[in-house]
């Protein structure tokens, strides 16, 4: 019996010892195995550079030249004039330059029927049909000697535009206080800045007022009253020049009386407004 069992545990100690080396193979098999193969990297190729196309960079048009800036060309021109110095290169970069200038009027109340031919604007207003008249007349500056001479070399037929009243002022309204009865008609002395077209002989005539006043009948509301303001005559263009490349030319007949100075421009639309609205009452284009 004793030999018997000695038997049984050799026998169970060649299983254990059996297993034991299958299972350190198994573990030795499965570690030396090769590992599988990794997927191949998927090569990206480069995307095309798409180009965007630039968008050009428009530079911003300048403001149109107001009243304030129109003066103050005009007095640089004058100082230049006055002093005996060339004419300002500031000033020839205006050639070409938009501007809008508002010219009041009507600033005493209605104008009287026998004074329209003397007032260059005013207006009338009916009460029984409530129509409101306004009317405004271009100067024939043609004749005027000193334009004449400040023109140079230019050739025109007609000279067409406004003397500008108060041209010591920026203020696009009336003035306060009483107005002489002469700021109707301006004399020769009060006659001292003027914006006018310089008409070629080839332009077409359509173009010219001529004796033809800018006049409109509008009707008012039932209620509504004429601008205790007076009104205003609104000039749009562009600064033309003459043929130096000046916008303003100034004359002097004595150094102890101030210059006379023009503007010359394009006309390209006149309106009538109401101070403090810029909807024009009507226009003309």
């Amino acid at each position: 019996m004793p030999e018997k069992n000695i038997r049984l545990r050799i026998l169970s100690h060649l299983v254990a010892a059996g297993a034991g080396g299958a299972l350190a193979f198994v573990l030795m098999d499965t570690e030396m195995a090769p590992a599988p193969a990794r997927d191949q990297q998927v090569v990206q190729q480069p995307k095309p550079i798409v180009e965007v196309p630039k968008i050009p960079v428009i530079p911003a048009l300048p403001p149109p030249l107001d009243r304030a800036a129109l003066i103050a060309a005009a007095a640089d021109a004058a100082d230049a004039v006055a002093s005996g110095t060339p004419l300002p290169q500031a000033n020839s970069r205006l050639v070409g330059r938009s501007f809008i200038l508002r010219m009041p009027f009507g600033c005493r109340g209605e104008m009287k029927e026998d004074a329209q031919k003397e007032n260059w604007a005013g207006w009338n207003f009916n009460q029984k049909s409530r129509a409101l008249r306004l009317t405004a007349r271009a100067t024939d500056l043609a004749k005027v000697e000193w334009i004449r001479k400040v023109a140079g070399e230019m050739a025109f037929d007609a000279v067409e535009g406004f003397w500008l009243r108060r041209p010591w002022t920026r203020g696009e309204q009336c003035g306060t206080g009483e107005l002489a009865p002469s700021d109707a008609m301006l004399d020769t002395a009060g006659q001292r800045l003027a914006i006018a077209q310089f008409y070629s002989p080839e332009s077409p005539r359509t173009l010219r007022r001529g004796d033809r006043p800018y006049s409109s009948t509008v009707k008012l509301e039932e209620g509504e009253v004429p601008s205790s303001q007076g009104y205003q005559l609104q000039l749009e263009g562009k600064l033309s020049g003459f043929p130096d490349g000046q916008p303003v030319h100034c004359s002097q007949d004595s150094p102890s009386i101030a210059p006379r100075c023009v503007i010359a421009v394009e006309f390209e639309r006149v309106a009538f407004v109401a101070p403090g609205n810029d909807e024009p009452i009507v226009k003309w284009q």
